[in-house]
């Protein structure tokens, strides 16, 4: 009897520890973490040679910040789901999904899933509620803990790919909506290890006028117009029920970090174009209100822990069609202004275009689709490479990490302007030995042309570590 009991005891207990296997989701229905079937490729036995090739960025910098770049499930799906066109126009092929893994795991220590963690990827439909959507999300959690690497949530709360229902006409609806997100999204148990989140995404005007005067009485004056979440719930930070929609938002997330034993966990604001001195100090006013009124209700203690600059940078020389080419002491100043307020700074979105007029895949004039740049035109983007990374090693006390928005030129939402340091080839371009070596690169840019051989690169870059090569 004894036996039986023991028996029945040991089967019980199995059968509990299956069902406490899987949790189930806010609306009732089963977790999908770790689907075998959509889980991205694993590592080939033999992976293509020119991937050891090249030296490893994230050793060389990993004495000043941890390097990332973002992980798209269109880029590394498995090879039964290959052979849809990406946004670039190029197939996904095996061997580039393969490819792309590699070069993450070589050459980063820190993820941020592109789209798949957006509030439209989790919860679509919209034009009302729909189900809770976990499994892209989930398979880069499980890419990101299966080779060690870091991982940072984009986004929480933003304007833009959000469904429309969340942004209520009823005000204390919107409320709910916003703050129920963010906690369902934080408590995942999936998402538990998640260093850090953008809470919130662009709230400042997209440029504002370059010269006004912006103080801490008037930025709310430059917040964007557009914003759901600024219609449907306002922007005073000093009303009774704390409706400013920015102070619910980050205070919701700080709470929901200290309730699942997070209180370590990294806030962030993040936004673009912030080396306008206009957008800038809105950003500063903005997050040093949000800090200080936070601090003297919790004993110091910030709100907001981050700003992140999402460095869509362009190099421009393409006329007067094209008015944003960046200026790197902006940058400079932009980075040092943040660093001011206490808190860190990350370099969040890096990539920059080159000899073209927009920053989206429909909207370049200048160089067709499927057009290459010019030898100049990479030697150009490269400068602009390396110019940024000696600013941010002059300023790596104050930044977080620094994060590419991509890896190969196909595969970029900004493709046409081929913003990134590999080809679409995956080989490496005149960009990638800018960041690997950028006083090299200054010193002697013919020496990194295009066409060079590794070899050849190899004997021009002297700063680079023997054991980045490894």
């Amino acid at each position: 009897m004894k036996r039986l009991i023991l028996l029945i005891g040991v089967v019980v207990l199995a059968l509990g520890l299956v069902a406490c296997r899987t949790e189930p989701d806010p609306e009732g229905g089963p977790s999908n973490a770790g689907d075998p079937t959509n889980n991205f490729p694993p590592r080939p036995a033999n992976p293509p040679g020119h991937i050891g090739e090249a030296p490893s960025l994230g050793y060389i910098w990993a004495e000043h910040f941890p390097l990332g770049n973002i992980i798209a499930y269109r880029h590394h799906r498995r090879h039964s789901d290959i052979g849809a066109v990406t946004s670039g126009g190029m197939a996904t092929t095996a061997e580039q999904a393969n490819l792309r893994s590699h070069l993450l795991r070589r050459h980063f220590v820190l993820l941020t899933a592109e789209d798949e963690m957006k509030p439209d990827h989790l919860r679509p439909g919209g034009g009302s509620p729909g189900a809770w959507v976990w499994n892209r999300a989930n398979n880069i959690v499980n890419f990101a803990g299966d080779n060690n690497m870091r991982l940072h949530g984009h986004v929480l709360a933003w304007h833009s790919q959000t469904p429309g229902w969340m942004f209520a006409n009823n005000r204390a609806q919107a409320i709910t909506n916003l703050r129920t997100h963010i906690e369902t999204v934080m408590r995942r148990s999936e998402f538990r290890h998640i260093e850090s989140w953008e809470v919130l995404n662009e709230v400042i005007a997209s440029s504002p006028p370059w010269g006004a005067a912006v103080n801490a009485g008037n930025w709310r004056n430059f917040l964007r117009a557009d914003s759901g979440w600024l219609q449907s719930i306002g922007s005073s930070a000093t009303d009774p029920d704390n409706n400013c929609f920015i102070w619910i938002a980050f205070t919701t997330a700080r709470r929901v970090a200290d309730e699942i034993g997070r209180p370590d966990m990294i806030l962030y604001y993040n936004d673009y174009n912030e080396d306008n001195p206009a957008k800038r100090m809105a950003i500063y006013h903005m997050v040093r209100e949000m800090n200080n009124r936070f601090a003297a209700q919790n004993n110091g203690r910030r709100l907001i822990d981050a700003v992140g600059m999402q460095a869509h940078y362009h190099v421009g020389g393409t006329g007067a069609a094209y008015p944003w080419p960046v200026n790197v002491a902006n940058v400079r100043a932009t980075l040092e202004q943040f660093a001011r307020l206490g808190i860190y700074v990350s370099i969040t979105e890096l990539d920059i275009t080159v000899g073209h007029t927009g920053n989206a895949q429909g909207g370049n004039v200048n160089r067709p689709a499927g057009t290459l740049p010019t030898a100049a035109q990479l030697t150009q983007q490269a400068t602009m490479y390396a110019q940024l990374f000696q600013i941010f090693r002059d300023n790596a006390q104050h930044i977080r990490r620094v994060s590419f928005w991509g890896i190969d030129d196909p595969g970029s939402w900004r493709h046409r302007g081929s913003p990134h340091l590999w080809d679409g080839n995956l080989r490496p371009k005149p960009a990638f030995w800018a960041v690997a070596d950028p006083d090299s690169f200054l010193a002697n840019p013919s020496s990194f042309a295009s066409g060079r051989t590794i070899e050849q690169m190899r004997a021009s870059a002297v700063n680079i570590p023997a054991g980045a090569w490894d």
